[in-house]
């Protein structure tokens, strides 16, 4: 698994689970089919900045950094600014085409930008499958993403 896909992993398990210590994302991890070590899961906080905050059932637990709104939806605007390729919706369907080796990053911000709207994403290196939950949240995504064209 790419490093990539694994930091996407571990920001899901996030939202999923109280993790506490480093050997539970290992442990959680190889239930899910990838196998790393406490070195890996060591570098992969590092990277993601994560930290460590109250958790509900005592002690603490690690979390993603604060992040406001206003910051995600630059990242995206940054990004799409230099990867758009184009955009396509039918039905409660959005694709987003980018250059190559810049969807996952793209989903990752997409993602944040609209829970909401959004019901679930799917990415591979240069493009992003967004499901939304109505047609109105279909909408609201294809406008955001369509002034990008060039």
């Amino acid at each position: 698994m790419r490093k990539k896909e694994r930091h996407r992993l571990i920001t899901r398990l996030l939202t999923e689970q109280d993790i506490q210590k480093q050997e539970e994302f290992v442990e959680f991890l190889k239930n899910k089919g990838v196998e790393v070590t406490q070195a890996t899961i060591s570098r992969d906080i590092k990277e993601l900045k994560l930290i460590k905050v109250p958790s509900t059932a005592g002690g603490y637990r690690y979390s993603l950094p604060l992040e406001s709104s206003e910051d995600v939806a630059e990242k995206l605007n940054k990004l799409l600014k230099n990867a758009f390729v184009s955009v396509e919706q039918m039905d409660k369907f959005v694709i987003l085409r980018t250059l190559p080796g810049n969807a996952s990053a793209v989903a990752n911000l997409i993602e944040k930008c609209f829970k909401e709207e959004l019901f679930a994403t799917l990415n591979d290196d240069d493009s992003v499958l967004m499901i939304a939950r109505t047609e109105s949240g279909r909408q609201t995504l294809y406008d955001a993403l369509k002034k990008f064209n060039r």
